[in-house]
């Protein structure tokens, strides 16, 4: 993990394919929102996992995403009570005004 500036604003940027969210960090970064909303459905895991059509818990989103990063949309930016998954150039260029 490293910190730099971006446009004013610090981040805390950190490469989960090296280093992986454990289920508890995940829980903890979705404490109120359905952890499902973040999976990739795009990624090539998820589909060679079979996932699509499946019927998932949260409890099996985090445990899938903690288990394979790849399932997780990314970047995920989290400012805040904000998460901002996936490239929302919008929603991201509203951060730190």
């Amino acid at each position: 993990m490293f910190v730099r500036n971006l446009k004013g604003i610090e981040i805390d940027e950190r490469d989960y394919a090296k280093a992986p969210l454990s289920a508890d960090e995940l829980r903890e970064i979705f404490h109120d929102r359905d952890p499902r909303e973040f999976l990739s459905t795009r990624s090539p895991a998820y589909k060679a996992m079979g996932l699509a059509g499946k019927s998932l818990t949260p409890d099996d989103a985090i445990a899938l995403m903690a288990k394979d990063p790849n399932l997780l949309k990314r970047p995920l930016v989290i400012a805040g009570k904000e998460i901002i998954a996936g490239f929302d150039r919008e929603r991201l260029s509203q951060l730190g005004k």
